[in-house]
């Protein structure tokens, strides 16, 4: 057998006072930004004015756009039918009477006319305030005065499209027929060049009338005058 020594290794001697192999070095993280209170404060009151825009557009926005929905999805109304109300006619009930081709209406509370005279060339009743009512066919027209020859007040007027004399007076007189009254308010209306017509209401001399209320019904009547259209 060789018995020469195995050399060993050599093993390079390592110093203790040496200093170290340098070693990797991770780098420290980067310090975190300092945020001051201003700025904090304006970050929150950015934040709450975007906040209230928001609702005040969005309280603007959505009545439009639920409107634009309903619109389009609504289904449109039909427009109801109303109906037209029947006039009213304010003389329902008001009888009818007539006297040499003319006609007039008077009211349910008063009584039909009587003749006043021969032939009923005069026709007369009592209105509700105790006013005597007089219709009368006359001759050609003229200058209105009592059957004494008093004059009244005369004015012209038209009625029913027909030229008339508007005759009013306040003294005692009397009527053709013979009555003696206090206040006389009435119309001479030329029908035809030889024929008036004289409708009127006055109060008797003794009696106690409500002339005035009369005379708003007088006008009421005076206004269905209609007349025959062979005269």
């Amino acid at each position: 057998m060789d018995d020469t020594p195995i050399p060993v290794e050599e093993t390079p001697e390592i110093r203790m006072d040496s200093p170290a192999e340098p070693q990797s070095q991770v780098p420290p993280p980067p310090p975190m930004p300092k945020v001051s209170s201003s700025s904090a404060v304006v970050t929150i009151l950015v934040f709450l004015i975007l906040f209230i825009a928001g609702i005040l557009l969005s309280s603007y926005i959505r009545p439009f756009l639920f409107g634009l929905s309903r619109g389009l999805t609504a289904v449109p109304t039909p427009t109801p039918v109303i109906a037209t109300p029947t006039p009213v006619d304010p003389f329902a009930g008001w009888r009818v009477s007539t006297i040499a081709g003319l006609s007039y209406k008077l009211p349910p509370d008063v009584l039909a006319p009587t003749c006043d005279g021969a032939g009923c060339i005069s026709q007369g009743t009592y209105l509700p305030g105790g006013t005597r009512f007089t219709v009368a066919a006359r001759g050609p027209s003229a200058f209105v005065t009592d059957a004494n020859g008093v004059a009244f007040i005369n004015k012209d007027a038209t009625v029913s499209g027909h030229i008339a004399t508007d005759f009013f007076g306040t003294f005692t007189g009397r009527t053709i027929t013979g009555y003696v009254f206090t206040q006389m308010h009435g119309f001479m209306i030329e029908v035809t060049p030889t024929l008036t017509l004289e409708i009127n209401h006055f109060t008797p001399t003794g009696v106690t009338t409500d002339f005035a209320k009369d005379d708003v019904l007088f006008d009421r009547i005076l206004s269905t005058l209609t007349f025959s259209s062979t005269l």
